[in-house]
């Protein structure tokens, strides 16, 4: 029993209140507040809007917000990202309280990031079991030696994209496939993505220091070494055209583009690639003879891999052999992705996406430093892909890409790979990059404020088949967001494409550019959009650039 009981809320008196419309309801402008009560419930400060007491405050205190249940999600978020700012800036707390407002504990050691900061720290080690911990170690030192190539341990990266996912009308899923419909809401931001199809313009690659990604393959027409400045693992990173056994007189220049391809491919264990041989020399760019094929991760503008990199000491592991239930594994302690009784759920289920993410989360692997192996069934997006792609001209928007296998609804496909840059840094690239931009704003929130810096990820120059990837307004992919060798609170995450219905073989794998279509925007004026192409039933005629 408590020493505190809670007392009764005071109903608050609208009797006399204005502002309300016909119905007696009042717009709610947002939440301000939140306090933990010893029972361990929340109840939230709602600013309202058009409504004021006598002494002009106009908040009350409410558990919940049943018709704006968006107001609560997008405070907690923020929440969450200030409580991980503060646990890294260090592990202090300042553990006193005045003896009159004993019932405020709890808020006051969340208010310093309690949890986040008991996660942070290191436990002392203790000698029991010395033997069998030290067995475990060298095991967990293995298994990281041949999923890397070799007993060093490397950081994997995989590849990654940024700042939308597709939400549409649920169809019917495969009796085989234990996922949910796709009407539940997981994408990852309201934010416009940048991209098209096709390069258009000869524009050489701008200078810049790079760090080398898992697996790359640069094809310019003569041979070339890795970009300058590049940290290469230990395996082949880059393939040029001079590392082929044919002669290059006897070979087109498709064939030699896609040869290399391939072969970077092939270094990262993924399936493989191809470039549709009714596509003549003559139709290919010249930039993209020059194009760096990068199937798994991020090449680093200088400074940048530093930020990716962060300490082992700040992860968060699981020591399970197979991680069986989310709400047992330590990882998911920071989801958002949650079941109705809000217990900790994965995004997978039998290797599938179950689109049970929230707009505006991240699904959090298990990592490198996770004891768990390759099989955990929490780790998916970090695994090499084995789907086939090819890609060939449309006719109608450019060059595409098309699975060669069909794919079941779930099936995750791959990540966007490039260039990874400073948001700040986009107004500076030469315009045909622009075409080729994601923002990595899966939790950034619209005319609020965000907290750490912004990112993009740049394909121009650098990528994998993704680039290639098409808008439609009835896409039959969706993009989220990912984190699994690095932190959320670093906002560099992969953003991963998934099948979001059964598509056949040799379909054109496509997404929606912009699934937040704003009603009110004026497509006729055409001011920040481009003429959609897509042919599909569902289209809107515009979608914004």
């Amino acid at each position: 029993m408590h020493d505190w009981e809670p007392s009764p809320t005071p109903e608050e008196s609208w009797s006399d209140a204005s502002g309300g419309n016909e119905n007696g309801e009042w717009p709610v402008k947002g939440v301000v507040g939140e306090e933990l009560r010893l029972d361990g419930t929340s109840r939230y400060e709602v600013r309202w809007g058009n409504w004021s007491r006598e002494d002009g405050s106009n908040t009350t205190w409410q558990t919940e917000i049943p018709d704006r249940p968006d107001l609560v999600n997008r405070w907690k978020r923020i929440q969450r990202r200030k409580r991980a700012a503060l646990a890294d800036e260090g592990l202090d707390m300042d553990v006193r309280w005045p003896d009159h407002a004993i019932h405020l504990r709890l808020t006051h050691q969340r208010a310093q990031g309690y949890e986040e900061k008991k996660q942070r720290s290191t436990p002392i080690p203790s000698t029991a079991n010395w033997d069998q911990e030290v067995e475990n170690a060298y095991q967990r030192r293995d298994e990281r030696g041949v999923e890397d190539g070799g007993p060093h341990l490397r950081v994997r990266r995989t590849g990654s994209i940024a700042s939308i996912a597709s939400q549409r009308g649920a169809r019917t899923a495969s009796p085989a496939q234990s996922i949910t419909s796709r009407d539940t809401p997981f994408q990852s931001s309201p934010s416009v993505i940048r991209k098209k199809g096709r390069l258009h313009k000869d524009t050489p690659s701008t200078s810049s220091a790079w760090h080398a990604a898992q697996s790359s393959s640069s094809i310019p027409l003569l041979r070339t070494s890795q970009p300058p400045h590049s940290v290469g693992p230990s395996t082949r990173s880059s393939c040029t055209l001079g590392d082929s056994n044919v002669s290059q007189a006897t070979q087109s220049v498709r064939s030699r583009i896609e040869a290399a391809w391939s072969t970077a491919a092939a270094d990262a264990m993924a399936a493989e690639i191809r470039i549709d041989e009714n596509i003549a020399d003559e139709d290919i760019p010249s930039d993209l003879k020059k194009f760096t094929y990068v199937e798994k991760g991020y090449l680093f503008d200088d400074g940048l891999q530093e930020v990716f990199q962060v300490s082992p000491d700040v992860f968060t592991t699981c020591d399970h052999q197979r991680c069986l239930e989310a709400s047992d594994c330590p990882c998911q302690v920071n989801s958002e992705i949650l079941d109705a009784s809000n217990r900790n759920r994965y995004a997978y289920c039998k290797g599938l996406f179950t689109f049970n993410v929230p707009r505006g989360a991240e699904v959090i692997e298990c990592n490198k430093y996770c004891s768990c192996g390759r099989t955990c069934p929490n780790r998916v997006v970090q695994k090499s892909r084995d789907i086939g792609i090819e890609i060939f001209d449309t006719k109608r928007c450019g060059w595409g890409a098309r699975t060669l296998t069909a794919v079941p609804k779930g099936k995750v496909m791959g990540t966007y790979t490039g260039r990874l840059i400073r948001r700040e840094d986009i107004d500076t690239l030469p315009n045909p990059h622009l075409g080729y931009l994601f923002d990595l704003d899966c939790t950034e929130v619209k005319d609020d404020e965000n907290l750490g810096d912004k990112y993009t990820v740049d394909s121009y120059t650098c990528g994998n088949w993704t680039r290639f990837v098409n808008h439609s307004c009835d896409p039959n992919m969706a993009v989220f967001s990912v984190v699994y060798d690095t932190i959320p609170i670093v906002n560099m995450p992969y953003v991963s494409f998934v099948a979001c219905e059964d598509i056949p073989a040799h379909t054109e794998l496509t997404i929606d550019y912009q699934p937040y279509w704003d009603e009110d925007i004026d497509a006729t004026a055409k001011h920040g959009t481009e003429r959609c192409k897509c042919g599909s039933q569902q289209c809107r005629g515009w979608y914004r650039m």
